[in-house]
Parts: C-alpha cells; structure tokens; sequence
C-alpha cells in the first residue's frame, strides 16, 4: 500500500512539473505574439541584472545577465523582419568585463543593421554603461545612475581567518606569480604592481571604447577619469548620454530612427522565465572555485552592493 502510495505521488509531481512547464512554454508564447505588428514594431529588449557567464545557483536571488541570454534575444529580433527598430531596457550596474565586451559586441550586431536606442533605467555603471554603447543614442532615467568608467577588483585576505580557524596548506607552484591574488597569503609588492597593471589596461580598453562611439560628445574627459558614477542629469552634461527622459521617450526616438509612425507599436523582447524545475533545482550549477582576483566593470563593487541597497531601500 505505501508503495502504491509513493508510486502514485511520484507521478502526481512530475505531471505537475510537465504541466507547468507547459503553461509557462505558452505564455511565454502569447505574450511574444501578444503585440500587433502592423508595418513594423520597436522590440524593446530587457537588459538586467549583473553581467557574468554564468547564471547565480539559486535563481530567485537576483538577476544575472550572459551573453548567451543576450545572443538569444538578438537572434529572435534579427528573425522578425517586422521588429524595424530596437530599445535596450538597461538595469545593470555591470559586471564580468570579459562577459560586458562579449555582450557589447552582440549588441553592436544587431544596431548595424536596424536603429538603436539604449534606455537606461535605474543603473548603467560601468558594464550597464558599456554595454549601452552598442546603441546609437543613449537616454537615461534622470535619476539614475550611470558612468562608472572603468575596472575595478577586489582582493581578499583570509590568512588570519584562516589561522583561527586551525587551517594548514602548502602551496606547490611553477613560478613566484602562478598562485597571484591567492587569498591564503598577503600580496607581495611585485604582484601588487601586476594586478594593478591589469586593472589599468583593462580600464583602458573600456575609455577607448567610450572614446570611439562619444568621442567629440564627452565634454569633460577629467571628470570621467575619475571613474565616478553620475546621475542621469549629470551624465546628460558631461556628454556620456544624450538625453535624459522615460522609456516612452526613448520608443519615440527609436520610431523616430527608422522611420515608423508613432503610433506603430512595441514589444517586449525578454529573456525566458525560469521553469519550476530549474527553481527547485536552484538554477545553473554553481560556478567552479577560482582564484580570488576577477577583472570587473561594475558599481559598487560586490561587497558594498548589500549596503548601498540597504541605503536606497530602508525598512
């Protein structure tokens, strides 16, 4: 009997999995077919979240934003011959540099062949921002925050932790500088002078991408050496984006760019929901251990995001 009995639970819970997992495959489905299209829409595309390779191992605890995510989205567009024009919805405060160059160049695709319009809604610092590039004109939300021009790590020392903890290791390695940033030792100058140089030329690489798409626009390249992020009025003044205004603005930009009516409607274009059973499975599996030193394009950097959160956000 109680064997009949789990048999019988069994099959009740993987229908329930299928069936939901059907529901959502249609939905997603008929919102996608939802907008009528007429001679041409603008695909308002969803950009949010942190930017790495990876998705977190527990879905449901915030956002993250691959390039695989955004290669499927760029791909659906380029399929519709109707979605005549684009709009990047942004909220990013950045991320992998690796993962933001990747993402740009995906972008940059797509924007050569139809007109492009970046929105940025609450953050675009710092790979948010570098990602927006791709766009031919870029309005930001007056209150939200952008820049963040460059890269950022963080290095963490657990030594003294460890030790308390009664912790012994040895480390065997090739050359002085294979086991850099290791968070088992304090850094030597020498690999000091070595992060930082990567840290700079990866910096580097972001100005020179700002350089050639605003170029003449930025009014002000002292102030964005600082790396320091603006709000979108401010942004607006220093020439990093062209307008400040709401999403509605940015539509009407972009209908305006490709020649569409502005009545002609939009669409939005997201990335796939999770499925229940990537949530009780806690989504993509977790990213291998690595060393501690990461090149990042992000703001705040991830120890104070908690905090600034906090801050924004109080009880």
């Amino acid at each position: 009997m109680k064997e009949l009995f789990r048999k019988t639970w069994f099959i009740v819970l993987v229908t329930a999995i299928i069936t939901a997992g059907a529901v959502s495959g249609i939905w997603l489905a008929v919102s996608r077919m939802s907008a009528p299209t007429y001679g041409g829409y603008v695909a308002v595309i969803k950009l949010s979240g942190n930017i790495a390779y990876q998705k977190s191992p527990i879905s449901i605890l915030g956002a993250t934003l691959t390039p695989e995510d955004v290669e499927e989205l760029v791909r659906e567009v380029e399929a519709d011959p109707y979605a005549k024009a684009i709009v990047l919805y942004i909220n990013s405060p950045g991320g992998s540099a690796s993962a933001s160059e990747e993402i740009y160049n995906i972008l940059r695709r797509l924007s050569e062949a139809r007109p492009m319009v970046a929105y940025i809604s609450e953050y675009g610092t710092s790979g948010g921002y570098y990602i927006s590039l791709a766009a031919d004109e870029i309005i930001a939300s007056p209150t939200s925050v952008t820049g963040s021009i460059g890269a950022v790590s963080i290095y963490v020392n657990v030594e003294g932790f460890a030790e308390k903890l009664g912790l012994r290791y040895e480390i065997f390695k090739s050359g002085r500088l294979k086991d850099i940033g290791s968070p088992l030792r304090e850094l030597t100058d020498e690999e000091r002078r070595v992060l930082q140089s990567m840290v700079n030329s990866t910096a580097k690489v972001f100005l020179e991408r700002v350089r050639e798409v605003r170029g003449d626009k930025i009014r002000d390249w002292s102030e964005i050496l600082t790396a320091r992020p603006y709000l979108g009025l401010e942004a607006r003044r220093l020439g990093l984006v062209d307008d400040v205004g709401d999403l509605e603005k940015a539509i009407s930009e972009a209908r305006r760019l490709a020649g569409l009516p502005e009545t002609a409607p939009y669409r939005w274009v997201k990335p796939k929901p999770p499925s229940l059973l990537d949530l009780l499975l806690g989504g993509e599996s977790m990213r291998p251990l690595g060393v501690s030193f990461e090149l990042l394009y992000m703001w705040p950097p991830p120890p104070l995001r908690p905090f600034l959160e906090e801050v924004k956000s109080p009880s």
